[in-house]
């Protein structure tokens, strides 16, 4: 996770097109059933939409904490919440960094929303290991990530390696199996509350917010790629009223609750 960094070009995109992560942090956090005067740690914030939505969850006297590893993404982030959420921080980090309260069992629930998959296995350990030493006892962790990537993002993500020399991309994903995470959990003391998968489609109004989530969310730089290529790939899987449906049959979320 500390290795991930984009450019200010790819972090502004990213504010503009993560409805999806959204979408689906939202339905994360009234799993967790996050309430009022939760103290919470988003680890992985990105440019801190989501992290907004929490603040007026847990209410503006209650500190809620952004760490991300993206420099840029935190920039954008203090730039949209400025003078908004007070009760917001946003730190340059990540599980292995400095932010406040980092030493101390401090938080209600430490909350993951696409994060799980940039992380190594050492890093993976890293991150609960961090989330254990900082949340109270009793205090829950809530993860949402993906066990693979479906054939329609892999297939987008062709269309930027096979113009590699023009769209670099920026790091891989580290994909494991829900179960893995289940048994790395319960092996720091967490109990498993919760664990399921979606099966909801989600639907894009049109291919280029698809390609823009696509090339947002991994850290490629879009402006480099051919439109020849682009249009390629929407003669394949873009539906007949121009929109595009995603479905992630992988996509999981997990809450856990830290035993005493």
């Amino acid at each position: 996770m500390s290795a991930v960094r984009g450019s200010k070009h790819n972090a502004v995109l990213y504010s503009q097109i993560n409805d999806f992560q959204q979408h689906f942090g939202k339905k994360l956090a009234f799993t967790a059933e996050i309430k009022h005067g939760d103290k919470v740690l988003d680890m992985g914030c990105g440019t801190g939409e989501v992290t907004a939505f929490l603040a007026e969850l847990v209410g503006r006297q209650t500190q809620v904490v952004g760490v991300d590893p993206d420099i840029e993404r935190i920039k954008v982030a203090v730039q949209k919440q400025s003078g908004i959420y007070e009760n917001i921080t946003f730190v340059h980090g990540d599980s292995s960094s400095t932010f406040p309260h980092f030493n101390e069992q401090y938080y209600d629930v430490h909350f993951s929303n696409f994060v799980l998959q940039w992380l190594n296995a050492q890093e993976k350990e890293k991150f609960i290991e961090t989330a254990s030493k900082t949340l109270k006892p009793g205090g829950k962790i809530a993860i949402l990530s993906y066990e693979e990537d479906p054939v329609i993002i892999r297939e987008a993500g062709k269309i930027v390696l096979e113009d590699i020399d023009n769209a670099k991309e920026k790091v891989q994903p580290y994909l494991v199996k829900k179960s893995v995470i289940e048994i790395l959990l319960k092996r720091a003391r967490f109990a498993v509350l919760h664990s399921e998968y979606f099966h909801n489609p989600y639907t894009f109004a049109t291919a280029e917010d698809f390609l823009a989530f696509v090339y947002g969310s991994d850290y490629f730089d879009d402006t480099k790629i051919s439109q020849r290529r682009k249009n390629d790939w929407v003669k394949t899987f873009v539906d007949k009223d121009g929109t595009v449906t995603l479905l992630y049959p992988t996509l999981y979320q997990i809450i856990g609750k830290k035993l005493d």
